[in-house]
């Protein structure tokens, strides 16, 4: 299959967007043409909408009562060669530092901790720890875990990386950020550069992107949105930043990383009582250029952590299609009643190729700092869930009871089939879809103008062709009244025009089929 190209340095595509066979997801305005009033295909009345997310049953899914640990932070879970690992922090009451312990599970629900016999803490190597993150082993610099990702274009001996803060060990090692490679995920070495001389606490997430052939790196950072100098005659104003935020570095060699760049702060529609405090970053593998953040937005005043989505492209610009909460707190009293935080990675279920999961770490305390003060009659608590929800089904356009419509930019595909992933979201739901020649009509009358204006409908893929898809579906295949394939323009620059209503649409793709 051809290569896909990506979006321009500008952020638009190319003149023809290359879809080939792969899932396409529509979690942007990336394919959202502009259209014109000719072929009324000015995108209206449609919105974001969010995916919805399902609790696992279990309510903690790792306990930590073993006698080396009794405490827990952050951690990532990968779905690695048929089975899930977990990597996560751990530390002890009344013992400095905290350190990397390692679990594994078969379904990604029940858990086990297996007996390692790596690294000596209190006397005994009978333990899961895998990492301290001092240069010697046994001695911690006290390790604040940000994840554990496989690199595909990693050496051997270096095929698992991990990036994580500390705050604690050597002067030299107290608020830096580091890194460390592995061969199996167990056996660490630290890496011997200093990825960044600042304290950048939370979870921060790397990863490896095969388009950039680059390494990419999301860490907290502090001071968002910035305000320029203002010079207002007799009342000069210096510049400032506020709040947390996300900052964006990148490698070539997992050594050395670029300058740090803020690439999602709060802004003015956000007030000035929310934060991002951290970045959450998972790609999403089985569709193409699907780069997510579910930063953790921490509301000052109250102490709540409730996660947002931010969406890329490319891997380096971001936005928010909506400012809705991911995944809701629960009910006042409940384990997480003020925090969830997502944790990196958008894993395969065990039992089901239709979901998927996402990991969070949840908590009933507020946090420290916040104007409201937690009842210390009722001690906080800190766990970790399990959520799925269906493939594709993170950010989606929708249209409410009235009709909404759109049309995309030109694509070229491959295939036969078309497939939708579409869900009734109310009453008398129905998509219809379209199909558009590229430059196969004639010029419209001279008041039009706009986007699209030598396009044309496709003989008998036509909206009065078009049989609506009603019910929720993943693979929905789309079909006329007298053709079920598209293969005839298959190479052939077209756009995908939409009517909808009550429906969202979140994915579609051409299958050989």
């Amino acid at each position: 299959m051809a290569a896909v190209p990506t979006p321009a340095a500008s952020g638009r595509p190319t003149e023809n967007i290359f879809v080939g066979s792969r899932r396409q997801l529509l979690f942007d305005d990336f394919f959202v043409g502009a259209g014109n009033n000719y072929h009324e295909s000015i995108p209206c009345g449609i919105r974001w909408r969010l995916g919805k997310v399902t609790k696992s049953p279990a309510e903690n899914i790792l306990k930590i009562e073993e006698p080396w640990h009794d405490r827990t932070a952050w951690f990532n879970v990968l779905y690695d060669d048929g089975h899930y690992r977990m990597w996560y922090t751990g530390g002890k009451t009344g013992v400095d530092g905290m350190f990397v312990c390692y679990a594994e599970s078969d379904d990604g629900i029940e858990w086990r901790k297996p007996i390692l016999n790596l690294i000596e803490r209190d006397g005994s190597k009978q333990n899961n720890v895998v990492y301290t993150g001092g240069p010697m082993p046994g001695r911690g610099v006290g390790v604040e875990m940000g994840n554990v990702f496989r690199d595909p274009a990693g050496k051997p001996e270096e095929r698992y990386k991990m990036i994580y803060p500390t705050w604690m060990g050597a002067p030299s090692e107290e608020g830096v950020v580091l890194g460390a490679t592995s061969p199996d995920g167990l056996n660490w070495t630290r890496t011997r550069t200093t990825f960044l001389a600042r304290y950048c606490d939370t979870q921060n997430v790397a990863t490896y992107d095969t388009v950039l052939g680059k390494y990419v790196a999301y860490v907290r950072w502090n001071g968002g949105a910035l305000y320029g100098d203002l010079n207002t005659g007799e009342h000069p104003v210096k510049g400032y930043t506020r709040g947390r935020s996300v900052a964006r570095i990148e490698s070539d060699d997992y050594l050395q990383w670029s300058d740090p760049e803020v690439v999602l702060a709060p802004d003015f529609e956000d007030g000035l009582n929310l934060q991002f405090y951290g970045p959450s970053y998972s790609q999403y593998t089985e569709a193409d250029n699907a780069h997510f953040m579910f930063p953790a937005g921490y509301h000052v005043r109250e102490g709540t952590f409730l996660p947002q989505v931010a969406v890329s492209r490319d891997n380096r610009k971001w936005m928010r299609p909506t400012r809705e909460t991911f995944i809701p707190l629960g009910p006042p009293g409940a384990p997480d009643d003020y925090a969830n935080a997502v944790s990196p990675g958008i894993l395969p279920a065990h039992n089901s190729k239709d979901y998927r999961v996402i990991y969070t770490r949840y908590g009933n305390g507020v946090h420290p700092g916040a104007l409201r003060k937690f009842d210390s009659k009722a001690p906080s608590t800190t766990g970790k869930a399990r959520f799925e929800i269906k493939r594709d089904r993170i950010v989606g356009i929708e249209a409410g009871t009235e009709e909404g419509a759109f049309w995309t930019r030109p694509l070229m595909f491959e295939g036969k089939t078309l497939v939708l992933n579409v869900e009734p979201t109310g009453p008398d739901a129905r998509i219809h879809v379209q199909l558009i020649g590229v430059g196969t009509g004639s010029k419209p009358p001279s008041w039009a103008h706009g986007e699209g204006e030598k396009d044309a409908p496709c003989p008998g893929y036509t909206f009065d062709q078009s049989i609506p898809i009603t019910s929720d579906e993943l693979d929905a295949v789309v079909k006329w009244k007298e053709r079920s394939s598209v293969g005839e323009w298959a190479g052939k620059p077209v756009r995908l025009h939409f009517r909808l209503r009550s429906m969202c649409i979140y994915a579609f793709q051409f299958l050989n089929e």
